[in-house]
């Protein structure tokens, strides 16, 4: 008998998850497919935006019509951290005799090392990994790799994943996108009626843009909420900073939305929205969460000694995947590598573009600068 494992936080499930579990059933044979929502997976405490129940329950809708495939509610019921080393060997001890296979991406595939006890995994179960779009390995270089650390190989599939993840999945839903290009149409309805992912205030934001400006703070959003896990703060907090960044952008400082609004002095016109964005997102939204309105405030003229967030904001405003310039691409692998040089480097290229005529350069932005060179961790 072949069983085919696959984890996961399914936060949401989605349409590769399904497609993975199809092509398991048709390259590697299995006669059961056994898919296994994790309790609290370790490399995402504190992110799932989902209960376990829920999550449980929209996998069961999304595999409910694929023959042979079963939701474990293995992990959820253990409770506490959910290691892989655990599982596979829960479903040995259920399956003596049966050939496991545990089911990984390309991505996790790079991660296998770091994993608790590897090699107790590799007792009880073999490796089936899928490559995906955007994240393919080289499996031949691979192989030698991990056989020079594990003196086994693994089962690859040949069957490439779209880069879809639940991340982006969340974002979307809080931004009140089309999901049907992602999941199932039973796992939206649950999602619908559960009021799951959603954001206080972000739609209520969005009303206030134009389509082009809304499709770009949705692009903040993405970009930021890749950042969120590493710096510990909440995806939600995340995503509103976003959603609300640019709600001033469309809004003449006369309208009645910004009645009381004073408006700083010596404020160049293309950063004015940012003081007025706080503004409306405390008056008008309700906002109190300080690190939020910063985030909004600073996000298009930066300020000395930002905090995580506002760094997040102020460089994915900057950098997202809509922004086209020279040197874009390198500022963007400065991100994820360096956020401290990355806002050293943005605000010197900003500032340069500024003092070649395009635009008055705001003191505060230079202050910024002169604080991140002198902080620089190189």
């Amino acid at each position: 008998m072949k069983i085919a494992i696959l984890g996961g936080s399914f936060d949401p499930v989605h349409a590769e998850h399904i497609n993975i579990v199809r092509a398991a059933a048709e390259k590697l044979q299995a006669d059961k497919i056994i898919v296994v929502p994790a309790f609290v997976p370790p490399h995402k405490q504190g992110k799932n935006m989902a209960s376990g129940q829920d999550r449980l329950a929209m996998a069961r809708l999304a595999f409910a019509k694929i023959k042979n495939c079963e939701v474990s509610a293995y992990e959820l019921n253990a409770g506490g951290t959910s290691y892989t080393c655990l599982t596979v060997g829960y479903f040995r001890q259920r399956y003596p005799d049966a050939k496991l296979y545990f089911l990984v991406g390309s991505d996790m595939l790079k991660d296998f090392y770091t994993w608790k006890n590897p090699d107790e995994i590799l007792e009880n179960a073999e490796l089936a990994v899928c490559n995906r779009e955007g994240d393919k390995v080289k499996f031949k270089a691979e192989q030698l790799r991990f056989y020079a650390r594990f003196k086994k190989t693994f089962r690859t599939l040949d069957y490439v994943g779209r880069d879809i993840s639940s991340t982006k999945i969340r974002v979307l839903c809080a931004f009140g996108e089309d999901l049907k290009p992602y999941l199932p149409e039973d796992v939206i309805d649950y999602i619908e009626a559960n009021e799951l992912y959603r954001v206080p205030r972000v739609k209520d934001a969005l009303r206030c843009l134009k389509p082009a400006r809304a499709k770009h703070s949705l692009r903040v959003a993405q970009m930021a909420v890749g950042a969120a896990a590493r710096y510990k703060i909440p995806e939600s907090t995340v995503i509103q900073a976003a959603a609300l960044h640019d709600v001033a952008k469309n809004i003449d400082l006369s309208a009645p939305e910004l009645a009381g609004f004073v408006p700083p002095e010596n404020v160049p016109a293309p950063v004015m929205h940012q003081f007025a964005g706080a503004y409306m997102a405390e008056h008008m939204f309700g906002i109190e969460d300080e690190d939020v309105l910063n985030a909004i405030r600073y996000h298009t003229s930066g300020r000395p000694n930002m905090s995580a967030l506002e760094k997040i904001i102020f460089l994915a405003d900057m950098l997202e995947q809509g922004r086209d310039f020279p040197h874009v691409e390198q500022l963007r692998e400065w991100f994820w590598r360096d956020i401290n040089e990355c806002m050293y480097r943005s605000l010197r290229y900003q500032v340069k573009y500024l003092k070649k005529g395009r635009g008055a350069v705001y003191p505060l932005t230079l202050r910024a600068l002169e604080y991140y060179k002198q902080n620089r961790s190189r």
